[in-house]
């Protein structure tokens, strides 16, 4: 049985939530309470070194004594601060809209893991960043390290809005172009789209040295067609339509399916890249602890 907390992990609880910021410490504080030891051991907040102060540094870590004893001002630096720039990166196309059938859909669930994240890595001092895309760059939040830029990311998500087509491969190379500090790249998307571009824009980020995480997020219905009888499919980006009896395509259909997901991983895998497959009927723990695992490894 779910405790109170861990319930929070689960789509279609916090999709009944209504706000955003409600979601993200939700989900992050239900990941906390369903692990032992805490996913945080390794993260130390204890106070090891300065460094110089700089416009936007939060004046409450001014170090008053040094500043005292030299007339000049520098930050108390603690363990935990890595200067880790995260670009989070989530697809808002019209494919990711697809519900079919379940609470949330593909952007909803999506914008939860981002609003987890961005609540989890804005408390460890990282500086965060969110563009979300279609055929281009549609909003573009720059990365900043201040708590209070929560606020400024999860009213970016609660406005975003499923629109056109997925390029992501010209996403790819345009966030390369506009990203002159190398990090972590963070992507949210069901990759439904040219897979040798999509190569080849992931190829671009690598080669300026980032790190990247592909959340590969997918719903139930896509991977497994579990319809009856006749059924007559719209496909939310052309509006082609197909009637079809989806049982005399299921075999078939799900070894496509399992293919284009092997082939992403394979990709994924021959760049260094983390893949992780979501399935938008299950809890957020799988995501946003593979998110750890990567940050504890780039510390």
């Amino acid at each position: 049985m779910k405790s109170e907390q861990t319930k929070y992990l689960d789509p279609k609880v916090l999709s009944k939530l209504g706000n955003m910021e409600l979601v993200a410490r939700c989900a992050v504080e239900g990941l906390f309470s369903g692990l032992h030891p805490s996913p945080f051991h390794g993260f130390s907040v204890e106070y090891s070194d300065h460094r110089a102060y700089q416009p936007g540094d939060e004046l409450k870590f001014l170090d008053w004594k040094v500043f005292g004893r030299s007339d000049k001002l520098y930050i108390k630096q603690f363990q935990q601060e890595t200067n880790l720039f995260v670009y989070l990166l989530l697809d808002s196309s019209l494919s990711m809209s697809f519900r079919g059938g379940g609470s949330v859909s593909k952007l909803d669930y999506g914008s939860y893991l981002a609003a987890a994240l961005s609540y989890l890595m804005l408390g460890q001092g990282d500086c965060v960043g969110l563009t979300t895309f279609a055929e281009k760059v549609r909003s573009r939040v720059p990365p900043r390290s201040r708590r209070t830029h929560l606020n400024v990311i999860l009213t970016a998500l609660g406005q975003n809005r499923p629109e056109g087509r997925t390029r992501l491969a010209d996403v790819l190379h345009t966030l390369a172009e506009m990203s002159h500090r190398r990090g972590l790249v963070i992507l949210i998307s069901d990759l439904l789209d040219d897979q040798d571009e999509i190569g080849k824009g992931l190829a671009h980020l690598k080669y300026l040295n980032h790190d990247v995480i592909i959340f590969h997020t997918l719903d139930p219905q896509e991977r497994f067609l579990d319809y009856e009888g006749l059924i007559e499919f719209v496909d939310v980006e052309s509006r082609d339509r197909l009637r079809t009896f989806p049982a005399s395509l299921k075999d078939e259909y799900r070894r496509r399916v399992q293919e284009f997901i092997d082939h992403v991983a394979q990709t994924a895998g021959k760049s260094a890249i983390d893949y992780c497959l979501l399935d938008t009927s299950e809890p957020l723990d799988k995501a946003l602890m593979t998110y750890l695992g990567k940050r504890k490894r780039l510390m």
